[in-house]
Formats: C-alpha cells, sequence, structure tokens
C-alpha cells in the first residue's frame, strides 16, 4: 500500500499566511501519520506553486520585477516558509516547471484524443482575481464576484473547450459508486447538486493570456490556468500505485474544480480518478477573513519563531474540526499555549519524570501497558477518518487523564511514606506518557525527541526538562 497526499498549489501573488498554513500542517500530518504506518519510503506528500495566472504578472509588475525573476523570489519565499515552520515535504512543484508543461500536453493530447476539445468563440464575465469565467449567478446583489468586490470584465474572445457537458451522467455515476470518494458529506452534497443542475462546456485556453503553457496544438493560446494547475498532481506523482494511493487536501472554495472538472479531464484522459479528496472549511481570525486593509493577516514563522512550530501546528489543527469552517484566535492561542501545552502536556512530563528520579532513583517500575492499544487505535481511526481535531483530543485525553491520576493519588507524599505502594501509580504514569510519545511522533515531530529522552529507556527515565516555557511572550 502507498499514499501519495497532495496540498493545493498556492498563487504566489504573496507570501504564506496561517490560512494556508493549516492546509499545509493538516497534510503534513496525515502524511507523518501513514509514515509511521507504511514508512517513508510508502509515502509521498506534495505541495507547490501555481505560477501561471495573470495575478503572478501584475504583482511582478507591481513590484517592478521582470516575471522570471519575482516568480524565483515568491516560489523560494513558500518553499523556505515551510521549512521554517517545519513542513516535511517530499516534492515541491511550481507550475513554470518543464517537467509539469511536459506532463500537462500529455494529458490535453489525451483529452483531445478522445474528441473532447473543440475550437469556439467565448463571450462572458470574467474575473481576473478568480481567473474563471461567471455566470450571473454566482455574482452578489451588486453584479460583483462575492470574494473580490468588484464587477468582472466582459471577455470575448476564440477558445478551446473542454466537453464537460458528456461527462455529467459518468460523473453522477461515479459518486454513487464512490460515495466516500469527497469528504465531508457536505461538500459532496453541494458537488452533486451542482452537477444535477446540468454542466456546461468549459474554456481551457486563453488567446489573451500574458503568461502560461502554450496550447499543443495552437501555439497562439495559453492553456488556462486552472486547467494545467490541476494536472501538478500527475506531474509531482512518483507512479501508478501512488496515484492509486492518492488523497487530495483543498479548501471547499475549490471543490467545483477538484470534484467536477478535474475527475471529468482524468475520464477523458483515461486516467483513473484518485483515491478520494477532502474538502476543509474556510478559515476566519477573530471572527473576520483575513485582509492586509484590516491588518488581521497573521505569518505562521512569526508566530512560531514565539511559540515553536509544533505549538501552532496544535494550536492551528485543534481551533476546530478539520472540514467545518472556524476561526483562530491569536489571543485564545497564547492561552491554549499557557494552558494546555505548558501547563498541561510539558508540565505532566517534567513532573512525572522529576518524580521517579526522585523517589525510585530513576528506576522504571514493571507495569500494564494494556491501555496503549486501546487509545492508539482510536487514535489512528481519528486520522484515517480526516479527524484530526479529535485525534488532538485523543492524546489530550491522556494528557488529562494521567494529571487527574497524579493529582488524586498525590503520588508524592505516598512515595514519601513507602516507595512500594507509589511504584504502581509510577508504572500507571509512565504508560500514560509512552501512549503520548507513541501520538507525539505524528502531532509534535519537533518535541516528540525530548519527550522521550525524558522516559528514557527500558530501565530508567532521563532527566526533567522544558518542554514548553510558560514564561514564553
Amino acid at each position: 500500500m502507498k499514499k501519495f497526499l497532495t496540498t493545493p498549489i498556492f498563487y504566489v501573488n504573496d507570501k504564506p499566511h496561517i490560512g494556508h498554513a493549516y492546509c499545509v500542517f493538516a497534510t503534513d500530518t496525515l502524511a507523518r501519520y501513514w509514515r509511521k504506518k507504511l514508512g517513508r519510503e510508502n509515502v509521498w506528500f506534495l505541495t507547490g506553486t501555481d505560477e501561471n495566472s495573470q495575478k503572478t504578472v501584475d504583482a511582478a509588475a507591481k513590484e517592478g520585477l521582470p516575471v522570471p525573476e519575482y516568480l524565483e523570489k515568491l516560489a523560494k519565499n513558500w518553499k523556505t516558509t515551510w521549512h521554517e515552520i517545519g513542513i516535511d515535504f517530499d516534492d515541491f512543484i511550481r507550475t513554470t516547471e518543464d517537467r509539469h508543461a511536459d506532463k500537462v500536453h500529455e494529458l490535453i493530447n489525451k483529452i483531445n484524443d478522445s474528441g473532447d476539445i473543440y475550437e469556439h468563440k467565448y463571450v462572458g464575465k470574467y474575473c481576473s482575481g478568480c481567473e474563471t469565467f461567471l455566470k450571473d449567478a454566482d455574482l452578489d446583489e451588486n453584479g460583483h464576484c462575492p470574494d473580490h468586490k468588484k464587477a468582472p470584465e466582459l471577455l470575448e474572445e476564440d477558445n478551446y473547450f473542454f466537453r464537460l457537458s458528456k461527462y455529467e451522467k459518468p460523473l453522477l455515476e461515479f459518486y454513487e459508486k464512490n460515495p466516500n470518494w469527497l469528504q465531508p458529506d457536505k461538500r459532496k452534497n453541494e458537488v452533486l447538486n451542482f452537477i444535477k443542475g446540468g454542466l456546461e462546456d468549459i474554456s481551457i485556453s486563453r488567446e489573451s493570456a500574458e503568461i502560461g503553457i502554450d496550447f499543443p496544438f495552437d501555439k497562439k493560446h495559453k492553456i488556462y490556468v486552472w486547467t494545467e494547475a490541476l494536472m501538478n498532481y500527475l506531474t509531482g506523482c512518483p507512479d501508478e500505485d501512488f496515484w492509486k494511493g492518492c488523497t487530495h487536501i483543498i479548501g471547499k472554495d475549490i471543490t467545483k474544480f477538484h470534484c467536477i472538472i478535474w475527475p471529468a479531464m482524468l475520464m477523458s484522459a483515461g486516467v483513473e480518478l484518485p483515491q478520494n479528496v477532502f474538502a476543509h472549511g474556510y478559515f476566519t481570525v477573530d471572527g473576520t477573513k483575513m485582509s492586509k486593509t484590516l491588518g488581521n493577516v497573521v505569518s505562521p514563522v512569526d508566530l512560531a519563531k514565539d511559540f515553536g512550530n509544533d505549538a501552532v501546528r496544535i494550536g492551528l489543527l485543534s481551533s476546530f474540526e478539520f472540514g467545518n469552517d472556524g476561526d483562530f484566535s491569536v489571543s485564545n492561542f497564547e492561552d491554549f499555549y499557557r494552558s494546555r501545552l505548558a501547563g498541561g502536556v510539558g508540565n505532566l512530563f517534567n513532573r512525572v519524570v522529576v518524580l521517579v528520579n526522585k523517589f525510585l532513583d530513576g528506576n522504571k517500575p514493571a507495569g500494564s501497558n494494556e491501555t496503549q492499544t486501546e487509545v492508539l487505535e482510536k487514535f489512528d481511526k481519528h486520522l484515517e477518518s480526516f479527524e484530526i481535531r479529535t485525534a488532538i483530543e485523543t492524546f489530550f485525553g491522556v494528557v488529562d487523564s494521567a494529571n487527574e491520576l497524579l493529582n488524586k493519588t498525590e503520588v508524592w507524599k505516598l512515595a514519601k511514606e513507602d516507595s512500594e505502594k507509589a511504584k504502581p501509580i509510577f508504572a500507571e504514569l509512565l504508560n500514560h506518557l509512552e501512549i503520548l510519545v507513541e501520538m507525539a511522533e505524528v502531532l509534535f515531530p519537533e518535541k516528540q525527541g525530548a519527550m522521550k529522552a525524558m522516559l528514557g529507556d527500558a530501565d530508567k527515565v532521563g532527566d526533567g526538562e522544558i518542554l514548553f516555557d510558560s514564561n514564553r511572550k
């Protein structure tokens, strides 16, 4: 069995913010889980940048840089950001790479061989911010794009079209046979309703585009950015076995592209569909959409410099269940750091290890590990069901259970009077820590080493250590 996990590829017209980091942290966490289960060689994690867009041209002009120089600068920034916050990806795809253009040409030619591409004049309302054509039904009451708050421009040009309408019935049949292909269910229901409303053929080229991949049989045209961007997943996939285990992690705003257009193009090209798609919800900060104007854009790098990568990872992913809309508050995160990480996880590890060193000379008492299998199976089940927040709650449930045992038994008092009677309690506490270390390999990749060092070897614990500094910012 092999697993291939992908994030969306991100526009490079700005720096990454915590909304982007949320998706990438989630995918990274799932990748770490599957590596733990299947071995690193059987898991491939792809992320990258979407560079063939008009947004890129506009942003480069604004900075006064040639487009290639601007792209190099921004792509490096995104890649460096993911490294800095502890994202362990296997491949970083840029859509301006030759390998991507080659794969795109291969797929477009296959779709054309299926008779699913034709030339036609297109007249429609085009939003440059979305880089897509919009229908009147997509606009707000002012006739504006609801996301970019401005009227789309009327665009008329010769385009090449993909026969999406041909795949209305095959898509419905596919969803009926594969009811769990798109999760969560509310996203699937939205997509099914859209398909049942009738599919129209879509434009897949631009005659006026300033940047992009040439159409393989008509160099006057560039392939529409959303068409070729979706193909990055096949460009970055190592082989067919990985593709069979492919999971796309995306935001709910791009389900139409990933769950209607993308599978239809794959059907046309004769390519097997990925294993599944998971669409997470919208992300706000203090109840408001992130905006430079409002000054509420939060940098994941800045937050990680103050609190550490693992803290930001867990703080974000535990804010709301993966798949739902949610909100992140820096002040709530600071409280979470102090109470759940420093006062909860960190205090527990340090306290238990210090007590065992003090009263048992660091020697580990014999004890049962019966509860480990049950808890870890529950943890695994949640992650395999994309219930990341619930998996994190399983971790903190063990923390709370151990702290409750400590406070209820006051084992430090018992150990002063009779260390033998205290041994079973210390054994149970160490069992809790062992379970936490197992889960920490996935949830706390940077702190797990310190946790393991504190647990020591089979016979003795290590030294106490401050895992999360409560005096930090």
